[in-house]
C-alpha cells in the first residue's frame, strides 16, 4: 500500500490509518502499560484495605470490654482518614483503567476493519460495483445470509447502484439501505433491511484512479450530509488503484466519530495497473 511515508502520531492524539499492523502493536504496547500501571498499585490498595479492617476490629474490640489503647473519636478519625485516602488512590488508580478502554475499543474497531478490507481484496478481482457488492455479502457476517439472499433473487441489482440523495449533487456507486432495497418475489427483503437497520447503511465510491485528497474530501462531505438526513452510517468505503497519504490525514481530523470509524479506503489495483507496473519493471531490467 502507498503509506511508508505517513507520520505515526500517539495513539490518542493522532491515528495513522495507513500502517495498520504498526497500529496494532501501537494499540498493544499502550493497553499494557496502561494495565500495568493500574495493576502495580494494587500491593498499596491491599495493604489499606488491611490497615481499615485492622483498625475496625480493633474498635470492635474495645466495644467488647478489651483495654482501650485509643479513644473511640482517635480510631474512628483514622478510620476516615484512611477511607479517603483509599477512595482518592482508587480514582488515580481507575484513571489508567478508563483509558486502556478507550484504546481496546480503537483497537477492536481497527481489527474489524481491517477484516472487512481483506475480505473485499480477496474477494474481488477488478472494481466492478457487481464484484464489489458479493464481496460485501460474503465479508461483513451480519449481512451474510440476508444479502446473499437478496442478491440471489434479484436481476441486476441496479437498485443499489448509482444512487443521488441530493438530486444528483451526491452520488453512491453503490448504497445499501432502506431505501434501496426492494421488494423482491421469493426474497426476504424485510430481512434484509431489518438487517442494515441494525448494522448501519453501506457507502462506497469507486475512484477511477488513485484514492486522492480531493475524492475522499468529497466523499466525507456526501458521509455528512447523508447522515444529516438521519440515516445511520455502518461502512463507508473508497476503492481505488492507489492510495495518496493526503487522504489517511484527512480521515485523522473528521470529528465526527461514526463516519471515521466506519470508513475504510481500500487499494485495489486493477490488472492493467498490475501489468503496466510489470511492464515498466521488465523494461528497466532489460
Amino acid at each position: 500500500m502507498t503509506n511508508g511515508g505517513t507520520r505515526k502520531g500517539r495513539i490518542d492524539d493522532n491515528i495513522d490509518y495507513a500502517d495498520s499492523s504498526i497500529l496494532l502493536t501501537q494499540y498493544s504496547s499502550e493497553a499494557s502499560q496502561l494495565i500495568k500501571s493500574f495493576t502495580k498499585y494494587i500491593p498499596f490498595v491491599v495493604i489499606i484495605l488491611i490497615l481499615i479492617a485492622a483498625m475496625t476490629i480493633f474498635d470492635l474490640a474495645m466495644d467488647l470490654g478489651f483495654k482501650n489503647i485509643l479513644s473511640d473519636e482517635t480510631i474512628d478519625a483514622m478510620i476516615i482518614a484512611v477511607s479517603i485516602l483509599l477512595i482518592l488512590f482508587v480514582i488515580f488508580t481507575v484513571r489508567p483503567v478508563l483509558r486502556s478502554q478507550k484504546i481496546l475499543d480503537k483497537w477492536s474497531n481497527l481489527f474489524e476493519n481491517n477484516a472487512i478490507r481483506t475480505g473485499i481484496l480477496l474477494s474481488i478481482n477488478n472494481n466492478s460495483k457487481e464484484e464489489i457488492l458479493n464481496a460485501l455479502s460474503e465479508t461483513i457476517e451480519q449481512l451474510d445470509k440476508p444479502l446473499h439472499h437478496y442478491i440471489s433473487k434479484s436481476n441486476n441489482h441496479n437498485e443499489f447502484y448509482d444512487i443521488s440523495i441530493d438530486d444528483t449533487i451526491t452520488t453512491f456507486d453503490i448504497l445499501i439501505d432502506k431505501s434501496t432495497i426492494k421488494p423482491i418475489i421469493d426474497s426476504d427483503s424485510d430481512s434484509l433491511k431489518n438487517t442494515i437497520q441494525d448494522y448501519g447503511s453501506i457507502l462506497v465510491k469507486i475512484a477511477e484512479n488513485a484514492i486522492d485528497k480531493n475524492n475522499t474530501q468529497s466523499f466525507i462531505e456526501s458521509l455528512q450530509k447523508y447522515k444529516k438526513r438521519g440515516n445511520k452510517i455502518g461502512l463507508a468505503m473508497i476503492i481505488g488503484e492507489s492510495i495518496d497519504p493526503e487522504s489517511y490525514k484527512l480521515i485523522n481530523k473528521i470529528k465526527d466519530k461514526t463516519i471515521s470509524e466506519n470508513l475504510i479506503l481500500i487499494e485495489k489495483p486493477t490488472n492493467n495497473y498490475i501489468d503496466s507496473d510489470l511492464k515498466n519493471l521488465n523494461n528497466i531490467l532489460t
